[in-house]
C-alpha cells in the first residue's frame, strides 16, 4: 500500500515537470483563444483555466474510483488532498496569468 502511494506521487511529479517543461518549450507560438485546439499549450491563458475546471469531474472521479478500488480512507484522503492541492495551484496561477495577460 505505502509502496503505491510512492508510485502516485512520483507519477503525479514526474507528470507535472514534463508538463511546465514542455509549456515552455511551445511557450512562444501563437496563442489560441476561440475554436478547437487540440494542443494545450497552444490554449491561451484564459482557455487553460477554463479547462482547469472542466477537469473538475474527472479529479472527482478519479477520487471515489481510488476509494472503490483500494477501500483505504487513509489513501483516498491523502491523494484526494494531493490532487485538490495541485487542482487549485493551477486555476490560481492560470488565472493570475489571465488577468496579466489581459492589462
Amino acid at each position: 500500500m505505502r509502496y503505491l502511494l510512492i508510485f502516485f506521487l512520483i507519477l503525479i511529479i514526474v507528470s507535472l515537470i514534463i508538463s511546465l517543461l514542455l509549456e515552455k518549450l511551445l511557450e512562444n507560438g501563437e496563442k489560441i483563444d476561440e475554436g478547437f485546439a487540440f494542443c494545450f499549450w497552444n490554449l491561451s491563458y484564459r482557455r487553460k483555466f477554463i479547462r482547469t475546471f472542466w477537469m473538475l469531474p474527472f479529479l472527482a472521479a478519479v477520487i471515489c474510483y481510488l476509494h472503490i478500488t483500494y477501500k483505504s480512507y487513509l489513501l483516498t484522503c491523502i491523494v484526494g488532498v494531493i490532487l485538490s492541492a495541485i487542482f487549485i495551484l493551477q486555476a490560481v496561477y492560470y488565472y493570475k496569468k489571465w488577468k496579466m495577460e489581459k492589462k
